[in-house]
């Protein structure tokens, strides 16, 4: 009698616990969390503030941090980058010395609008492309150091790409940054774009060793997937593209999203399973610039690209070197007013056996995955790239 009366009230409080543990874990399971990505921010030398752009700048970074993202990743091409080539500082110490000057003034940026950053390296962060000239080993070295001083991104990379090759877990997410410019020959000189050899078995080994993750999540600078969209953009791609060894071990591995730059445009190709995601904009040579917003849930990636008008004016902002934006960005106030359009959407659904696409929307339709289109900054006269809607239609 007595053990009767001592079970039934310890069996009812730990069925009343266990009730209230598995629901309040559902419930956290499946909350959301979000980060947004966006790429070649800004692809240009600037001071903060920098006169004639900040009222632009500060709308679109506002514009992101209402997303209440909890980081934004940069895959690559921060800064202008051209350090080298001065009169009155040639070699390294101007690559030291407009280091310190311009990723300070990038950092400065984001803190002052309340944004976490991790960011990759582009062929900017190298004095930009190509690598022909003399003493171009040395520099690229040099570049690399000053990339790896001043982001101070996780030094858990393979030994030779300390800082400039990383990984980070974020909640059910592993994010792996890549360095796409490894040194080769090839026709940009002696850097080659892949993810090869040491920095390619370092890759397999840290996926290996995170197989609990829900996701695994890439980014690099140039796109592996092409033809892509292309705006005021030499057209850097990963050397051998899907058939490189590099695109079939995030096939092999299940990689959900390759995060790239660029272009300078958006284009979205689903291929093996892995969509790869080349966007962002050049602000003060083109009239529109983009980001990604990711929502991340246990089984599924619901994305959205989103997209402002822009407009440059003015005579050449100084720069280092010879490639100039124009001096002035202006989101007139209609746009502002506006705010930053959906341009694409999509859901990833991993939750299956099978990884399904889902409820695609404008860049992200099956149609506009390729393209050939190409497009040149404001001041050369050339026409914008066409832009397409969330319904799928295509206007000037």
């Amino acid at each position: 009698m007595n053990g009767s009366k001592l079970t039934k009230p310890g069996y009812i409080i730990l069925l009343y616990v266990s009730i209230a543990m598995f629901s309040s874990g559902h419930a956290a399971e499946q909350a959301p969390w979000r980060f947004v990505s966006m790429p070649d921010f800004l692809n240009v030398d600037t001071e903060y503030p920098q006169p004639g752009w900040e009222d632009a700048l500060g709308t679109i970074l506002k514009s992101v941090k209402s997303e209440k993202p909890d980081f934004v990743v940069v895959p690559g091409d921060l800064v202008m980058g051209e350090w080298h080539g001065g009169k009155t500082r040639p070699g390294i110490p101007g690559i030291e010395h407009f280091a310190k000057r311009y990723y300070s003034a990038w950092k400065a940026r984001l803190k002052a609008h309340g944004l976490a950053w991790y960011t990759a390296l582009g062929d900017h962060e190298l004095g930009d492309n190509s690598w022909h000239y003399t003493h171009a080993l040395e520099y690229v070295a040099a570049y690399k150091r000053a990339f790896r001083e001043h982001l101070s991104m996780p030094l858990n990379g393979p030994t030779h790409l300390k800082g400039t090759a990383f990984y980070w877990q974020h909640k059910n997410v592993l994010f792996i940054s890549v360095d796409v410019f490894e040194i080769g020959q090839s026709k940009q000189g002696v850097v080659r774009t892949g993810v090869t050899g040491e920095q390619l078995a370092w890759m397999e080994r840290v996926i290996a060793e995170h197989s609990q993750v829900d996701h695994v999540i890439v980014m690099g600078h140039a796109p592996c997937l092409g033809p892509v969209r292309m705006w005021s953009s030499s057209g850097l791609m990963i050397i051998g593209g899907q058939e490189s060894e590099f695109w079939q071990t995030m096939k092999r591995h299940q990689v959900a999203l390759y995060l790239c730059g660029e272009v300078h445009a958006i284009t979205c190709t689903e291929r093996d399973g892995v969509q790869q995601i080349a966007h962002g904009g050049l602000i003060g040579y083109n009239t529109r610039t983009n980001y990604l917003v990711v929502d991340v849930y246990p089984d599924r990636l619901d994305l959205t690209i989103k997209e402002i008008d822009l407009l440059p004016s003015g005579e050449k902002l100084w720069q280092p070197g010879n490639n100039r934006p124009l001096e002035r960005v202006t989101i007139m106030p209609e746009m502002k007013a506006r705010g930053f359009l959906p341009v694409g959407t999509l859901t990833i659904d991993t939750g299956s056996n099978a990884r399904r696409f889902l409820n695609a929307q404008g860049y992200f339709l099956k149609r506009f995955e390729t393209s050939t289109e190409r497009g040149r900054p404001v001041f050369s006269g050339g026409k914008p790239l066409a832009r397409i809607n969330l319904d799928g239609t295509v206007t000037q």
